[in-house]
């Protein structure tokens, strides 16, 4: 499963700044490669050369922005990255970047960069790639033209769907947790909340945070007959509702500042939490859930025969 996004550079400052950040000679960088490049140590100059000759370093419309580059990012799922067990090595991510920028874009200039990128709120690791595209096809001339911007994003996606089928990945599905390397981040609304001093972490951290420590209460009881109605019972002091979504999901329901009411998350969507001193991760499905109260159970067992 591979995610594809796309931001325009539209400014001689994001020009500089993309080259700074597709510099190879970083400890981050796995592996680089150029497409219809002669010498690749001047991929930049070449670049700015081609648009320069064809008139694509001025905007094509009086009014309008000149976009110079696109820059891509094929960004694969962290399960599938090999430095989570998965099958795509390095050099299989390069070859899939290779063969997408064949696919859709045989005639332009474009530089590959691998990065291994650490998300900072989990410390969990993925590999993607990072593609310069430049604006200006070869064979006709003319500037890239991809049509309208959704119909655009539609192609790529689709091409990427097809590409992943090549390399037996896993598709992404709407809605679900779709790696489990890696947990779900705070949203936009999230962040701002955040950014506005209104918050320290994410409302989703800190509901995992509060249902990790229940899970971990109710599972060392000595004795309960109905476990997930004491969890229940106990998340509805912290403002925590259990309830079930229409597919039969385990869902969390609590009020919201970033949204002004009441939120709706999914176990699966909500991620999981690390327990500091065992190692073990709880998922915040229903099955998560249990499998996480045992666990708890089964140490208070081992400490309690220990003393």
């Amino acid at each position: 499963m591979t995610i594809v996004k796309q931001t325009s550079v539209t400014s001689r400052g994001h020009l500089d700044r993309l080259r700074a950040y597709l510099d190879w000679n970083k400890d981050k960088v796995l592996a680089h490669d150029t497409q219809n490049i002669i010498n690749e140590r001047r991929w930049f100059e070449e670049m700015d050369e081609t648009r320069e000759t064809l008139g694509h370093n001025r905007a094509g419309k009086t009014g309008c922005k000149c976009t110079y580059m696109q820059h891509q990012v094929l960004a694969f799922n962290p399960d599938e990255c090999s430095c989570n067990g998965g099958k795509m090595t390095p050099e299989r991510c390069m070859e899939y970047a290779r063969d997408y920028l064949r696919t859709r874009y045989p005639d332009c200039e474009a530089i590959v960069v691998l990065h291994v990128e650490v998300c900072h709120g989990d410390d969990s690791k993925r590999f993607a790639a990072h593609i310069g595209l430049n604006r200006s096809n070869l064979s006709t001339g003319r500037r890239l033209d991809e049509g309208p911007a959704r119909k655009a994003a539609a192609a790529r996606v689709k091409t990427v769907r097809e590409l992943d089928k090549q390399y037996d990945l896993r598709q992404l599905k709407r809605g679900k947790a779709n790696s489990r390397a890696h947990a779900r981040q705070p949203g936009a609304a999230e962040r701002d909340m955040a950014r506005k001093g209104q918050a320290e972490r994410s409302e989703n951290a800190r509901v995992r945070e509060t249902v990790a420590r229940r899970i971990d209460e109710v599972g060392r009881l000595p004795e309960c007959a109905d476990r997930m109605s004491e969890l229940s019972r106990r998340l509805k002091k912290d403002g925590i509702t259990l309830s079930r979504s229409k597919g039969g999901h385990l869902q969390y329901r609590f009020q919201s500042k970033a949204l002004g009411g009441e939120r709706k998350i999914n176990g699966a969507r909500l991620g999981f939490a690390r327990n500091r001193s065992t190692g073990a991760v709880i998922r915040f499905t229903l099955r998560g859930v249990s499998l996480g109260m045992r666990l708890a159970w089964r140490l208070a067992n081992e400490q309690e025969r220990g003393r």
